[in-house]
């Protein structure tokens, strides 16, 4: 059975498993989800599938998951048995869901301040722009150690699902004001992520060059 993405175009967290599966270069079935009220997340029919109405959602087979980081996680286990995305090893590994559980947490003020910024969504930061900027001076902070320790990315030499987890949020900051003139490690390393075969590009993302 065909993997089927139910997806909307402009949302971070869309970006990443397209992403992912382009890399891993899988076929799937795309079916847009519009999110004006009562235009496609409220619908009855997509509630059935996703209570909360969140997207994205993955089909699998008999496997329907709603959250992003969960929908990372299942397509490296499988359908990349090199394990080029999620690493086998322990402590790898662990890094790399250490990085999924930050971009599902500390990371989310950076999408809603997009958001806020682009649509007056609400949002359930007190200051979503202020906390986003603190998230990213941890990025920041990470990858300046991981240059010192000879790594190019979030977790080693090669990109994992941590990078693709955290990479749609950093590229889209220009969308809420944040520039990468202030996370020069950040700018680099999105430019080595722009370079993977198979890499594609979002309405957002600009070219880093």
């Amino acid at each position: 059975m065909a993997l089927v993405l139910y997806n909307h175009d402009l949302l971070a967290d869309a970006y990443k498993v397209r992403l992912l599966l382009s890399l891993l270069g899988l076929p799937y079935e795309s079916r847009t989800v519009a999110m004006l009220p009562g235009a496609g997340a409220d619908a009855p029919a997509f509630r059935a599938l996703s209570p909360a109405g969140t997207v994205p959602v993955l089909i699998d087979g008999d496997t329907v998951l709603t959250r992003p980081e969960a929908i990372l996680i299942h397509l490296a286990e499988r359908h990349d048995p090199a394990g080029r995305f999620l690493p086998g090893d322990g402590g790898a590994r662990a890094a790399v869901l250490d990085w999924l559980f930050f971009a599902a947490g500390d990371l989310r003020a950076a999408e809603a301040a997009r958001l806020k910024s682009l649509f007056g969504a609400a949002s359930a930061f007190a200051d979503p722009y202020a906390t986003a900027r603190t998230a990213f001076r941890l990025l920041e902070g990470h990858l300046v150690r991981q240059t010192l320790r000879g790594a190019r990315f979030f977790v080693g030499d090669q990109a994992t699902l941590a990078d693709l987890a955290i990479f749609p949020t950093v590229a889209l900051a220009a969308d809420f004001g944040l520039g990468m003139e202030e996370f020069p490690r950040l700018l680099t390393w999105s430019r080595r992520l722009h370079a993977l075969p198979g890499f594609i590009t979002m309405s957002g993302v600009r070219e880093m060059v």
